[in-house]
């Protein structure tokens, strides 16, 4: 936890170096915040005892209160700057970001200091591939935790050694993520974006988070070739970066055979079909193929950018949104939602018992690609999607329950657990979470980390802390004695 908001610090650091080039009124404030939360960080970091084997409990107990800590701090370069004169406000921007959502409450952001701009895009950069993930990468000693750390943090379903050491898989992992940042900078830049902007963006989109320093999004570009450049690396990064990992490595056989990557470009590729042949039906708006391949794409990895206005296209396009707005993209890619994989064992899974019902002896297993799951792992899974629909269907009845209509109720429910953005109704191209009432984006901000931690996390940190609670009869007995 330590470590984290150390990094954190220094990130808030760096937001104000670049308020301090573009000469902007939060240079003093973001400097001294970012330097207190640095020393903070590192005294926690320097006197924690580090134990050599780590129980996989407290591993799920320090994942969620690290993320909650570390929206806290994201949250205070808000306030202290006067960005935000409410701490709802503040700590629903920092968990947006940390969480890759890109859900926003800010009424205007094109008057916001340049270097706050900078800290909202880099908590994205940051939370893409996880804080945590980072921190097993420099941390000097994770004991036999530091597996279990990774795969309670790092997106995806499932945790994967690219080398028998831990700190090495992250460290190889950030170094793919980095690359893959500093390649997209430089080709937004050379599609004429400024060097700040081509940055910022890059940020934004390798995290699948979405935010933007303009009101309109990459729409505010007018540019084609920006668009298609987006277009790729958005799709890039709903891709699985261990798979790329191993194609760089020379290894480009599992990337070309995976079933997952083979079916995520396949979702794509139909979903922006459908929304070109539908969007003009009935009352709706027709829209160009760019314009239907950007915002599908945009909606499948969970990025959240905007060029046009969906909310005028059919129902028929828009029902298709509010459908892909919680699946995601691959799993181990920086996308949110419940990811393709899972989608994929659950659909194995129901074949399998409907066959049963013909063949009660039909022993088959649960397959995903060319991959078996055991029926304990495919039994999680199922729990996993369970869990989900019960996290999307209360959360989008208690946000209608504070007064918007059903389908920006079930929107906004799906895009905060998906960790998307943008949503319906309300919440469309032109929208924002200010349409919600406060209460709605309390639950929200829950929506949003649970989609981000994967709901497992959370539940067990919060077993862990009930198991640590004494009973009330407990309670009697060592005061009566």
């Amino acid at each position: 936890m330590g470590l984290t908001i150390m990094v954190v610090g220094l990130g808030v650091i760096v937001s104000g170096l670049i308020d301090l080039v573009h000469s902007d009124s939060d240079t003093l404030v973001l400097l001294l915040t970012g330097s207190v939360m640095s020393v903070v960080g590192g005294l926690l970091w320097r006197s924690t005892i580090t134990p050599s084997r780590i129980r996989v409990l407290d591993v799920f107990s320090a994942v969620t209160i690290t993320w909650i800590v570390i929206a806290v701090a994201g949250a205070v370069p808000y306030i202290l700057t006067g960005h935000f004169e409410r701490w709802d406000d503040a700590l629903f921007e920092s968990i947006s970001g940390f969480t890759t959502t890109g859900a926003t409450v800010t009424p205007d952001i094109e008057a916001t200091s340049r270097g706050l701009l900078f800290w909202r895009s880099l908590t994205q950069w940051m939370g893409g591939m996880g804080v945590i993930v980072l921190v097993v990468a420099v941390l000097p000693t994770v004991g036999s935790g530091g597996m279990s750390l990774m795969q309670a943090e790092a997106p995806g379903p499932t945790g994967e050694r690219l080398t028998p050491r831990v700190r090495e898989t992250a460290r190889r992992l950030w170094a793919v993520y980095i690359g893959f940042t500093v390649v997209l900078a430089a080709a937004y830049a050379a599609a004429g974006m400024s060097v700040y902007d081509a940055i910022s963006h890059s940020f934004t989109t390798v995290s699948t988070g979405g935010f933007s320093p303009y009101q309109s999004s990459l729409g505010h570009y007018q540019s084609a070739e920006i668009e298609w450049i987006a277009i790729v690396a958005m799709f890039l990064a709903g891709g699985s970066f261990t798979l790329y990992y191993r194609a760089l490595r020379s290894d480009v056989k599992p990337l070309l055979v995976s079933t997952e990557f083979r079916i995520y470009a396949l979702v794509v590729a139909g979903a922006t079909l459908w929304a070109y042949v539908t969007a003009g039906r009935g009352e709706g708006s027709g829209t160009g193929f760019r314009d239907a391949l950007f915002t599908m794409t945009s909606t499948i990895t969970t990025t959240g950018y905007v060029t046009t206005e969906y909310g005028l296209w059919s129902q028929a396009a828009q029902a298709l949104i509010l459908i892909l707005l919680p699946i995601g993209a691959m799993a181990g890619s920086t996308a949110g939602g419940v990811k393709i994989l899972r989608v994929m064992a659950v659909s194995s899974f129901a074949h399998r018992e409907a066959l049963k019902h013909l063949h009660p002896r039909l022993v088959r297993p649960v397959r995903v690609g060319r991959g078996i799951l055991s029926d304990d792992v495919a039994g999680k899974v199922v729990g996993f999607l369970v869990l989900a629909l019960v996290i999307f269907g209360g959360g989008s009845f208690f946000i209608a329950a504070t007064g918007p209509d059903m389908i920006t109720s079930f929107s906004a429910s799906a895009t905060s657990f998906g960790n998307v953005g943008p949503g319906l109704g309300a919440l469309d191209h032109g929208g924002d979470f200010l349409a919600i009432p406060r209460p709605g984006r309390a639950i929200a901000m829950v929506q949003m980390l649970l989609g981000r931690l994967e709901i497992y996390p959370v539940i067990l940190a919060l077993s862990v802390v009930t198991l640590r609670l004494p009973r009330p009869g407990q309670l009697r007995r060592k005061s009566h004695h």
